[in-house]
């Protein structure tokens, strides 16, 4: 079948051919025309004199004396007009969002050829509407004074408010203009205006012969009138190109526009007496794919596209086209491209937003305003700014190594707040992680300058065209602030550079002609395929949801002939249908599965095609289905791989155990049999969680540093031995702030010559360890004389256990540790002290209950285990005394002991202690037990904040 553009080749030879030089084609857009000088040349036999092509924006162009301005400066000079003529003391960056919308309204005004007074007057009487639009048509005037009714009643503030900026908008679109004809300037709707009104009066430049206008939907009133013009007064013609599918049924929205011209004088003879009908006359295969997720749909058509490349070797790729209806799939679909794809040719605007390099100016200036200076004048750097940086994928690759090691050190010593000493010394780095103060411009120069020669270093050819378009913004944008003699501050900037990278499009360069070609939705325009495929066909994408915001209302719109939501979804109902028309085999995919907010709907065309045209579709839904019980049980057996890793906590011949169990990880094992395999057979530790305060699981270890450092720091000093008498406390006491800020100097790994900043929660949380720790020197003052034996004292024990294998009995040691938290002695007692910030009660029932899954008590446990290390370590021959500092004892006055339910507090860890080893020895045994898998606990309560619980799929 015959290409559009190979039918309108073959007309202008047929017409034209002794005279090709002097003849003008118009079409719609510039890709058009490129694809069509490849037809002309295979119409011609011998050479010739090109005809002129051009696309309607270049030959408006040349019509204007004027020059288009960009659309930074267009917006900036708005802002400049309307904050005067409003006198509103609104910044750019905030004027900017609605500064785009009243230029697209302007130039909608110009190239619908609406006059503006009319339309911003008041239209608030009746009067006014009849004496001042009585060109309008009945039921237009009708339209209008709905949208005005009720108007002549009392007025509301909000009304006149609203009626004062109609008022107003049209001397800022007056004065925007002067201000723009003054310096010979334009927007695009100017230059089509001042053509469709002077276009008899012109001396039409680069016109000589006859014009043909090729391609055109959907007219703007300025191109009506100039192709009209042309056609009265230059014997010009215009060929359509259409369907006779959605040209006789007059419900087809895709036919609206070409249906109304057909209908005109002035156009009705360039329509064909019988409209072609490719859509229904052809054999087509159409496919309509559902498939999970975007991303799932560029998956998909690379497997298709390799299928088909691998079956027909020979295939021309300029013959297939892959249709975005969602830009942002553009890379998904690059990358999942088969190798039997050797060229492509990416037709379409890139959003600049979607470029890696936008996310990490963000990042960057996110790091800008999270810098701050210590009392001492250090530069500090928020860790969540700095790790998203060298983790950025424009950044790691350049150093992985270095970058990984430098993310794992803050992670691992918590370091909230960084220097440049902490940093690596990598160019780009350097040129990041300084202030820049006043010199926003310059400083994010001088980063892009660094990352546009580390890409030419690796040749990455598509991030040096990212860098470079945004240098040229941020060079465009530098211009125009030095030209009006502005500055701009840090927040302003950033929202402001936010929204003009939103609004960019990165075009990509290459060889049009060749390969397969990937495009955006409007470019398909006047371009046939043999292979077609469309990703997105969804609603909110197919049609397009973008470009109708506006300050001119609905009603208004449609009454003065501007373009509205009605003929948006008729220009692209016209584009998916003309798409359809000539190729053999279409495919058309949707995402089934959208996301929270919705996206999974089929769209409005597909519905269409299948329930109201008689093409033979084959429709197909991608989905792996897969029956989800109810409760997933997860058992792992032990195996040999998994005793291997076991095998890690026993004493050997060789070597004493790599690995030992601590009385969290037999809590934890009592919890979760499942947990405890996670975290200490597999090793799958819970990834390291930055904190920038001291939240409830970091306090623990605040008040246990402190503690630590106020004794030992003391004691060091005075050195008149370990026992602490009552003088003592009250020294120690004025020593609680300066423990504290070392503490948390150390949880968040500030070095000894910076000060500590508090900011934030952590000025309440240094508050609340002072209180701890003043309870806990006030029951120490109550205890004195004691003597101070030591603190996070280390303990390890090689525990003999009988371990059954094949039905016999072989004994087995097991590694154990812990840390004992202080250790004090008095009376021939030894207190073994564990602080805890929380609730943990001291009394328990019986020894057996706290290794009980649903009952244990973790602090009585905990205690006992320690006293079992110590008993084991130093042979005691005083009294062992667990006991447990926790909030109810230092606040309410509780005893710190523990207490048994039935024979009172204890003060002789001793008496259970051969109780509590045959328990433990159970329990440790079950560990190495082959026949008890590790398997999850019934009690799914604890699972509501396990690490693990995306894999058991509980929580």
């Amino acid at each position: 079948m015959k290409t559009f553009l190979q039918q309108v080749a073959q007309k202008l030879v047929k017409d034209h051919e002794n005279s090709l030089e002097s003849v003008t084609v118009i079409f719609p857009n510039r890709r058009a025309g490129l694809f069509f000088r490849e037809n002309i040349k295979k119409q011609i036999s011998s050479p010739i004199w090109s005809p002129r092509i051009l696309s309607f924006q270049d030959f408006i162009a040349y019509q204007s004396s004027s020059q288009i301005a960009d659309k930074l400066f267009l917006t900036h000079r708005l802002f400049e007009v309307y904050t005067k003529i409003m006198k509103t003391g609104e910044g750019f960056d905030r004027f900017y969002y609605w500064g785009q919308m009243l230029l697209k309204d302007f130039d909608d005004i110009d190239k619908y050829l609406v006059n503006p007074e009319n339309l911003y007057t008041n239209l608030s009487r009746q009067k006014q509407l009849d004496l001042t639009f009585d060109f309008l048509q009945p039921e237009q005037k009708e339209i209008i004074q709905r949208f005005w009714q009720g108007f002549d009643k009392t007025k509301s503030e909000e009304k006149e408010r609203f009626e004062f900026v109609w008022d107003r908008l049209y001397k800022v679109y007056a004065n925007f203009q002067k201000s723009l004809k003054d310096e010979n300037l334009a927007y695009e709707g100017m230059q089509y205006r001042y053509v469709a009104d002077n276009v008899d009066k012109l001396n039409l430049r680069n016109i000589d012969g006859p014009v043909v206008f090729a391609g055109f939907n959907a007219l703007n009133l300025a191109e009506e009138k100039i192709i009209s013009w042309f056609i009265k007064n230059r014997q010009a013609s215009i060929v359509w190109d259409l369907d006779d599918y959605y040209m006789r049924n007059g419900h087809q929205e895709a036919g609206h526009f070409l249906r109304t011209y057909k209908e005109t004088n002035t156009f009705a003879s360039s329509f064909p007496k019988e409209n072609p009908q490719y859509l229904e006359g052809e054999e087509k295969q159409i496919n309509i794919i559902g498939v999970p997720q975007h991303v799932g749909q560029a998956k998909v058509v690379g497997q298709k596209l390799g299928e088909l490349l691998r079956d027909n070797p020979e295939f021309d790729l300029r013959k297939i086209a892959v249709v975005l209806a969602d830009e942002a799939l553009l890379f998904p679909v690059l990358h999942s491209l088969p190798e039997e794809v050797e060229a492509i040719n990416v037709t379409m605007g890139f959003p600049l937003a979607y470029a890696p390099v936008n996310s990490l100016i963000e990042h960057i200036l996110d790091l800008q305003k999270s810098i701050r200076k210590d009392p001492d004048g250090h530069v500090l750097y928020n860790f969540k700014p700095v790790l998203a940086i060298i983790k950025h994928p424009m950044i790691m690759p350049h150093n992985p190594e270095g970058l990984e090691r430098l993310a794992e050190d803050i992670i691992k010593n918590n370091k909230v707040f960084l220097t440049n000493a902490d940093l690596i010394g990598e160019p780009v780095i350097k040129s990041i992680f300084k202030p820049a103060e006043e010199n926003l411009i310059t400083y994010l120069s001088e980063v892009l300058l660094a990352l546009h020669r580390l890409s030419e270093r690796e040749e990455n050819t598509v991030e040096i065209e990212y860098i470079h378009h945004f240098y040229q913004i941020l060079n465009r944008y530098s211009e125009l602030l030095q030209a009006v003699g502005q500055k701009t501050d840090l927040a302003s900037f950033s929202r402001l550079f936010k929204q003009l990278v939103r609004t960019e499009r990165l075009p990509f360069t290459g060889e049009p002609l060749k390969g397969l070609q990937i495009m955006g939705v409007l470019e398909t325009r006047n371009l046939d395929f043999e292979y077609v495929f469309v990703l997105s066909m969804n609603e909110d994408f197919f049609p397009s949801q973008g470009g109708k915001h506006s300050f001119v209302p609905y009603n208004l719109r449609k009454a003065y002939g501007l373009p509205n939501y009605d003929q948006q979804d008729a220009i692209y109902a016209y584009l998916f249908y003309r798409l359809l028309q000539r190729p053999k085999n279409i495919e058309l995919y949707y995402n089934t599965e959208g996301n929270d907010l919705g996206g999974e709907e089929m769209s409005r065309f597909l519905q269409q095609l299948i329930h109201e045209s008689n093409l033979d579709i084959n429709m197909q839904v991608l989905a792996n289905y897969a029956e989800v019980d109810d409760t997933r049980v997860i058992a792992i057996e032990k195996d040999d791989l998994v005793m291997q890793s076991l095998s890690r906590f026993l004493e050997t011949a060789q070597h004493p155990p790599l690995k030992r169990l601590s009385p969290s990880a037999l809590n934890t094992y009592l919890d979760c049999r499942l947990m405890f395999y996670f975290r200490y057979v597999a090793d799958l530790y819970e990834q390291d969680d930055m904190d920038e305060d001291v939240d409830a699981r970091s306090l623990g270890n605040v008040l246990h540093y402190a503690m630590e450092v106020l004794y030992l720091d003391y004691l060091s000093e005075v050195g008149d031995g370990p026992v602490i008498e009552k003088a003592d406390i009250k020294n120690l006491k004025k020593r609680i702030d300066d423990a504290a800020v070392k503490a948390f100097r150390q949880q968040f790994a500030v070095s000894a010559e910076r000060k500590f900043y508090f900011e934030g929660k952590n000025i309440i949380a240094k508050e609340i360890i002072k209180d701890f720790m003043k309870s806990i020197l006030k029951l120490d003052e109550q205890y004195v004389p004691f003597e101070f034996i030591g603190a996070e004292q280390k303990y390890e024990l090689d525990f003999e256990i009988d371990h059954d294998i094949s039905g016999e009995s072989t004994p087995i040691k097991v590694g154990l540790r812990g840390t004992i938290d202080r250790l004090d002695k008095k009376n021939g007692k030894v207190r073994l002290i564990d602080y805890k910030t929380g609730q943990d009660k001291h009394l328990f029932e019986s020894i057996e209950e706290l290794f009980d899954r649903k009952k244990k008590n973790k602090a009585a446990f905990q205690t006992f285990y320690y006293a079992l290390l110590y008993q084991y370590k130093k042979e005691p021959t005083d009294l062992m005394v667990p006991a447990v500092f926790n909030k109810d004892a230092l606040f309410l006055g509780e005893d710190v002991m523990l207490k048994h339910k039935t024979m009172g507090m204890v003060d002789n860890a001793a008496i259970f202690l051969d109780e509590y080893t045959t328990q433990l020895k159970a329990l440790i045994g079950e560990i190495f037990d082959l026949s008890t898998p590790f398997n999850q606990t019934d009690d799914e309560a604890k699972c509501k904040f396990c690490a693990y619980s995306g894999i058991c799929e509980r929580g």
